[in-house]
């Protein structure tokens, strides 16, 4: 196996990490409970993708993940579609979300 010469592996020892440094696996908690859905936005000749995590337990709590950018809408929805079901935890989408839970009055 080749390791580039660039790569720095120099790391001082005994060095406190910092709390940032865990974020990502308190993040990853409530991420397990999430339903996946995509958006699919066309900017300046391109379809961009972007991966929604939405809480089932707490709808107002989402993560919005941008992915790629593509030539096509067909190629986007293709890819979109692909990446939910390859990130989702329940491979049959029983996780769903209750659209009444944002209780919009328009009134």
């Amino acid at each position: 196996m080749y390791i580039a010469d660039s790569i720095n592996f120099d790391f001082p020892e005994n060095q406190r990490g910092n709390k940032k440094d865990l974020a990502i696996f308190e993040q990853n908690l409530w991420l397990h409970d999430t339903e996946i859905r995509y958006l699919i936005d066309f900017k300046q000749g391109r379809w961009h993708l972007s991966m929604l995590y939405i809480s089932i337990h707490n709808p107002l709590k989402l993560l919005c993940h941008y992915l790629d950018h593509y030539d096509s809408q067909k190629k986007a929805e293709l890819y979109a579609q692909i990446f939910q079901r390859g990130i989702r935890k329940d491979a049959r989408g029983t996780l769903k979300l209750n659209e009444n839970a944002y209780n919009i009055c328009y009134n």
